[in-house]
């Protein structure tokens, strides 16, 4: 186990470089493939003091995102291409994050972010939707005065006397990122069969929606089965060899 204290300058790179391996290998149905992709940082453990301002439970509303359904939150990150406005770092949606752990449970996750808990990619790579303008101040829930920013942004944001965010414009060379959102559903089916599911009934499948994916079948939690609502049309889930060419 290695304890990390604090997020070095290569951090969001290192880790969404690892994860997008692992992804790919899970798309592609390889998991033995994909441990051996997450190995060199499978151990991390998150050791910092930062505070993640979230209410209890796992899936709990972000304290800034209180007026924010996830569906507009889903919004938010596909329109800034899953890019921290603050920074300019890939994020991967804290959902898809949940399902590589589902998957290995040794990728730590702790809905509280909790000391020596959770893995340390959570902090430096799952995005919140924060308001440009503050609430506090007065600032609206419409999308454009929403933006994305990775959770370890917003944490170091918050503890600052500035409350209003300044936005950068996404660096050119990561413009076409997707957040692995393509691979998701497959994430989710692995973690059907082995690991241990640490949502809560219909997260996953709620987030599939949010982001207009179709799970590839049932999504099992340890006491019930959950299948996605059929009451709305989903769109077809991209196949293998299209989401291994988007990434």
């Amino acid at each position: 186990m290695t304890d990390i204290f604090t997020l070095s300058d290569g951090a969001v790179d290192r880790y969404a470089d690892i994860l997008t391996n692992v992804a790919q290998a899970l798309t592609a149905g390889d998991v033995r493939l994909a441990e051996e992709q997450l190995e060199p940082v499978v151990d991390d453990v998150w050791m910092g003091r930062l505070a993640f301002h979230a209410a209890p439970g796992i899936g709990a509303e972000l304290r800034t995102s209180r007026a924010v359904s996830e569906r507009k939150r889903a919004q938010v990150l596909t329109r800034d291409g899953f890019i921290c406005t603050y920074c300019g770092g890939r994020t991967i949606p804290r959902c898809i994050l949940v399902a590589i752990s589902d998957v290995f449970p040794h990728f730590a996750y702790d809905p509280h972010y909790g000391r020596g808990r959770i893995h340390p990619a959570f902090w430096a790579l799952a995005p919140e939707v924060d308001h440009v303008i503050a609430h506090s101040g007065g600032g609206t829930s419409e999308l454009t005065n929403l933006t994305t920013l990775h959770t370890f942004c917003n944490a170091q944001k918050s503890d600052s006397i500035t409350t209003d965010l300044p936005t950068i414009e996404p660096v050119s060379e990561i413009a076409d990122w997707d957040g692995l959102v393509p691979h998701y559903p497959y994430m989710v089916d692995a973690g059907n069969s082995q690991g241990h599911r640490h949502s809560a009934a219909r997260y996953h499948s709620r987030w599939l929606r949010n982001f207009n994916l179709q799970s590839l079948g049932p999504i099992v939690n340890p006491s019930a089965t959950v299948q996605s609502d059929a009451s709305a049309p989903l769109p077809t889930v991209p196949d293998r060899a299209s989401c291994q060419q988007r990434s």
